[in-house]
């Protein structure tokens, strides 16, 4: 993470996810995972931190604790260090950070005003929010037609700077500011025409309005959460790949706005329609954000249900992987996989132990595509990296002795093998079983 961002390098998805639960473990309720969270903080140089947290203040799909815990950090690192911070900042950087500033001082304004005058104003001026509101929307049709986007590897900066993202942020700032009451009359017809159109942009508009509202509006959605989620499943088949990746992020913030409920209530359905987009291998794109839902998804769904997909979904993930890794050495392409290997890390967090018998279906084929393939594979060391530790998390690898060669190649330096306090425990057991079966000796650690 510190690396990539302090070279100049763009940070990638799992980079910024692992940042993410960072924050996180920031707030956490234990006093030990906040404690190593705040020791692996302060060792991140400060470009790297600044540029993670200005990401995290601006991405509404890290979560409104994630945010909030940016933005403080933030505010805290500029205010402590800004003559030291500031001067070394890439120029872009420097602009962004004056942007949130200014940005933060209205809208901590606008929220001191709004917390004290909150019903008479909301009376006096419901008719100018409701004409403001088709305008949103409008904005939030502003696409451009991009041939490539389907197969696009990386995301494209305009992907976070556009007058539809702008707009969708603004849109999901009204419904949490105002709450559904308010804003879900004014946007419900406005979407479902939105949803009817045959642009596909419209229909692009209208999911992602979904989407944006779906916090501030909680309470007054549930009553209809079972129309809006089928209804929302029928786009992952639209003929638009951007609609069908419009799909994916829409049920992905709904799993996390209605958590832990959505999974209880649509684990069938969503899980199945999911993985189903993820196999359609003629759209990196999509297969990204349909791993990218399935993650979202998977991180609040309990464990009981999970385990009810196992075979299935391990099947599904095992085949999508087997062609992915094909098509980052035939291709170079490497979005998607990075999102798969993270999904498949994901599961495996959820079920714990009951992953275990599944380990050895994936692992081999990561460890010879990793050896045989580093410089190209290197994007999903990280991924890899979290999908060992599942079932090793008995060892402790200091991130000074990991680099993806020595981690793979089996050429560790042992000094920094640290062996947890029971050797003989079940997870060591089977760390030695699958290692000796796939020709990697373990030292002697008595």
């Amino acid at each position: 993470m510190a690396a990539a961002a302090s070279a100049g390098v763009p940070a990638t998805v799992s980079e910024k996810q692992e940042f993410y639960q960072l924050l996180k473990n920031l707030i956490n309720p234990s006093c030990m995972v906040r404690r190593q969270a705040e020791e692996i903080y302060e060792n991140i140089p400060g470009l790297c931190k600044t540029t993670f947290l200005l990401d995290a203040v601006r991405n509404r799909r890290a979560g409104y604790e994630v945010r909030q815990m940016a933005a403080a950090l933030l505010r805290r690192l500029l205010s402590s260090g800004f003559e030291e911070v500031y001067p070394n900042l890439p120029s872009d950087v420097q602009r962004d950070v004056k942007i949130e500033l200014i940005l933060a001082v209205k809208l901590e304004t606008h929220a001191m005003t709004l917390s004290e005058t909150a019903t008479p104003m909301l009376k006096k001026h419901t008719n100018i929010i409701a004409q403001a509101v088709p305008h949103i929307l409008a904005m939030m049709v502003d696409l451009q037609d991009d041939e490539d986007w389907v197969n696009a590897d990386e995301m494209e900066e305009d992907d976070f700077d556009s007058n539809a993202v702008a707009a969708e942020s603004a849109l999901d700032r009204l419904a949490c500011g105002l709450g559904g009451k308010v804003v879900l009359p004014m946007t419900k017809e406005h979407i479902m025409q939105m949803l009817q159109s045959p642009d596909w942009k419209y229909r692009h508009a209208g999911l992602m309005a979904l989407s944006a509202i779906g916090e501030g509006c909680h309470q007054q959605m549930e009553s209809i959460l079972d129309e809006t989620v089928n209804s929302v499943l029928l786009f992952l088949q639209d003929p638009h790949p951007r609609v069908r990746a419009a799909a994916c992020t829409t049920l992905g913030q709904m799993a996390t706005d209605f958590a832990p409920n959505f999974q209880k209530k649509f684990h069938e359905t969503v899980i199945a329609a999911l993985l189903r987009t993820m196999e359609n291998q003629g759209n990196q794109r999509v297969q990204s954000h349909a791993a990218s839902a399935l993650i979202i998804f998977i991180e609040d769904c309990p464990k009981i249900l999970l385990v009810l997909y196992l075979d299935s979904m391990v099947k599904s993930l095992h085949s999508i992987l087997v062609i992915k890794l094909q098509e980052l050495i035939r291709n170079g392409t490497k979005l998607a996989l990075e999102q798969l290997v993270t999904t498949i890390a994901s599961v495996a967090d959820t079920i714990e132990e009951k992953f275990v018998p599944y380990y050895d279906i994936f692992m081999p084929s990561l460890n010879h595509y990793l050896n045989t393939n580093l410089k190209i594979c290197s994007e999903i060391v990280r991924p890899c990296k979290r999908l060992f530790n599942v079932v090793s998390s008995d060892l402790k690898y200091l991130e000074t002795a990991f680099s993806p060669r020595n981690f793979f190649l089996n050429e560790v330096p042992f000094p920094f093998l640290i062996r947890s306090r029971s050797q003989e425990s079940r997870r060591w057991k089977f760390f030695k079983n699958f290692n000796g079966k796939h020709g990697i000796s373990l030292p002697n650690m008595n």
